[in-house]
């Protein structure tokens, strides 16, 4: 309930949805003072519900009501029931569906997928290893999400880096994790033990600075067409555009004064 108070302080004439570990009835009630509605699916063996039986019919609803609250059971296989509670609705409305699945399970099911995609999204690259401890666990997760959420926002600033590559994720944690790691392995007076790990510790404390081609080009992993000839020419090249990132052959490229740029 904390967790869900304090990470609603600034909303106001909102919606939650939670999952059953959130859910319960003080929480919506906390929630509505704040001019906030709730949502979410709840424990069946939770004291401030009724009793809720399982053996009714498939696709059947039971609901139940107060004041401000919505509480509705419903069975989608044979003795299987799903409790939600709701503070933003208060009716039996039910869908023309074969499944006859109550509104309310309708709009928790199209609000509920913000949390499993970025699930999703994070588990496709990510820092998490096996651990029992917990508060180990939680920080893998806030790297996750943080580098994720830095990749959105590296893409929106920048739309036209890697624009033609479909792993720029995979490529901007690379870069990412190199570039925190490095200046701590630059100031690094002790090795490591192990072989391959001193070879990159003396590698990125012997390397010299990046410089920038005065051409304003970079070098690319593998040749492509050039985006500016014609494609009857066929004229492929390793040059990309360090700007947009387009192939660009030497009859494309214009040279320019470091000096008179800056």
């Amino acid at each position: 309930m904390h967790v869900v108070m304090d990470l609603t302080q600034e909303l106001r004439g909102q919606n939650v949805t939670c999952d059953n570990y959130f859910t319960s009835y003080m929480l919506g009630q906390a929630l509505l003072k704040r001019n906030i509605t709730m949502l979410g699916t709840m424990r069946r063996k939770k004291t401030e519900l009724p009793n809720l039986s399982r053996k009714e019919a498939v696709h059947h609803s039971q609901f139940y009501f107060t004041k401000d609250t919505t509480v509705v059971s419903y069975n989608p296989k044979k003795n299987r029931n799903v409790v939600l509670m709701s503070t933003a609705h208060n009716s039996k409305e039910v869908s023309n569906r074969e499944e006859k699945k109550p509104k309310i399970i309708l709009d928790h099911n199209a609000t509920k997928g913000a949390v499993d995609t970025l699930d999703k999204l994070t588990a496709t690259y990510t820092c998490k290893r096996k651990t029992n401890r917990w508060p180990v666990i939680v920080f893998y997760n806030i790297l996750d999400t943080t580098g994720y959420n830095a990749f959105l926002l590296w893409t929106e600033i920048n739309p036209h880096w890697n624009e033609n590559i479909l792993h720029k994720k995979k490529i901007y944690l690379e870069e990412l994790g190199k570039h925190l790691v490095s200046p701590y392995i630059e100031t690094r007076k002790r090795l490591p033990r192990n072989e391959p790990t001193i070879a990159i510790v003396r590698k990125i404390q012997t390397a010299d600075p990046p410089t920038t081609s005065p051409s304003g080009s970079k070098q690319a992993c593998k040749r492509s067409r050039c985006k500016f000839c014609l494609s009857k020419c066929d004229n492929k090249t390793p040059m990309m555009c360090s700007n947009c990132g387009k192939h660009v052959c030497t009859a494309h490229v214009a040279y320019y004064c470091p000096k008179y740029n800056a």
